[in-house]
């Protein structure tokens, strides 16, 4: 049972890993349009977007934390 908790554990681990990069990548990416289009609705909606990455970053790496916390604690 601890096997296949552990497995479990690092998978999901795995995805964060993964997830997180391109979370920070796609907020860049935001920032960056809302500084080359020069009108104020195209700015605000693409700070927003910025904005909405970087929460889910957040909150991944809030789960992450958690997850590796779990791992060490099994046997």
């Amino acid at each position: 049972m601890r096997t296949r908790e552990r497995k479990d554990l690092e998978r999901k681990i795995e995805a964060l890993v993964i997830a997180i990069p391109r979370e920070v990548d796609s907020r860049d990416f935001y920032m960056k349009l809302a500084e080359e289009y020069p009108d104020q609705a195209s700015k605000e909606m693409f700070s927003f977007l910025a904005n909405q990455e970087k929460q889910h970053q957040d909150m991944l790496e809030r789960i992450l934390a958690d997850l590796e916390e779990k791992l060490t604690k099994l046997p």
